[in-house]
């Protein structure tokens, strides 16, 4: 009797701990692995694979149009021609989103006389690549919008918009391309870091260690790149005395106010600005506060389009002389 329940208990133990090590590989690597698959590959979402707006529901005329990212990647957008504000605009989507989430904004942007390029990011819509890589690489494919935007209006100045991932890819792209004049970048995060730490609180409740930094460590090898290569606060410092609108949500949890206010407070051009949306959630700020939205968006346009550039030198010294804080507003 006793030599049967001590087989039995030795066959419970050593059956228990067999769950608990499958049920731990499962948790901390087969649900990071597969996450980060997710994040990197999935592309744009079914339910707006399924959207067929254009900006011919809008009245506008466009053509559709491929270009290159500069690392060579195909994409595919729609160029919204004939603005005759001398400034052409390159807008970029967010993760798992495609140009469509941007195609309301475009066609207000287009309608207010700038040529503008709705793109489908590397892995979204209609363009090629095999990985997204939350803004990193997104960064190539906004400079080639910029290229694909100087050879069609070569006199015009450029300014770039996105929204979440495109806002930092936008950022990125800025700080290595000087010809970009502003910067209007919607519910940019700050790291990959400060992205899944938010997201690992949002949806488990949990805090970032230890599953989020497995999440991050197969970001990285499924990205095919460093999670210290990626800082929009370092980005914003790079574009100089170029402006930069923020625009955050009072209740976005994914890339909360105070992201905005720092990456803020990161640029040095005295005409950047920030805006939170009250009661806005992440990225959604167009579609709740659409009026506050298109005001602070087109003021904005209005004064970097006529605005000559600065030296830093000036920057500085127009800097030195501001009493306050500076500009944050909350309509």
């Amino acid at each position: 009797m006793r030599t049967r329940r001590g087989l039995l208990f030795r066959i419970l133990k050593w059956g228990g701990l067999t769950v608990a090590a499958v049920l731990m590989i499962l948790v901390f690597l087969v649900l990071p692995y597969w996450a980060a698959n997710a994040v990197t590959t999935v592309g744009t979402r079914p339910i707006d694979r399924e959207l067929t707006s254009t900006p011919a529901d809008f009245g506008i005329d466009f053509e559709k149009v491929s270009f290159s990212a500069t690392d060579g990647v195909p994409l595919r957008g729609w160029y919204l021609g004939g603005g005759h504000r001398g400034v052409s605009i390159v807008c970029a989507h967010g993760l798992f989103r495609s140009r469509r989430e941007v195609l309301g904004r475009g066609v207000l942007l287009r309608e207010s006389g700038f040529s503008v390029l709705l793109l489908d990011s590397r892995r979204h819509g209609e363009s090629g690549g095999d990985r997204a890589t939350i803004g990193l690489k997104e960064r190539f494919d906004v400079q080639g919008g910029i290229d694909f935007m100087r050879e069609r209006q070569p006199e015009d100045r450029i300014i770039l918009f996105g929204v979440s991932m495109g806002a930092v890819a936008a950022l990125l792209a800025a700080a290595e391309r000087p010809e970009v004049v502003a910067v209007i970048a919607d519910s940019s995060f700050l790291t990959l870091e400060q992205v899944v730490t938010a997201y690992m609180d949002l949806l488990f409740g949990l805090p970032r260690f230890p599953l989020g930094d497995m999440l991050l460590f197969f970001i990285e090898r499924r990205g095919g790149f460093q999670k210290e290569d990626l800082s929009t606060e370092q980005a914003v410092r790079g574009i100089g005395n170029r402006p930069i609108l923020f625009l955050g949500g009072s209740e976005d949890r994914e890339a909360p106010p105070e992201v905005q206010r720092t990456l803020h407070a990161a640029a040095k051009s005295e005409a950047s600005h920030v805006v939170i949306f009250e009661g806005a959630t992440h990225g959604a700020a167009y579609r709740t506060q659409t009026d506050g939205y298109r005001a602070a968006l087109l003021d904005f346009l209005d004064r970097a389009a006529s605005a000559s550039p600065r030296t830093d030198a000036d920057e500085e010294a127009r800097r030195s002389e501001r009493v306050g804080a500076g500009a944050e507003s909350s309509p």
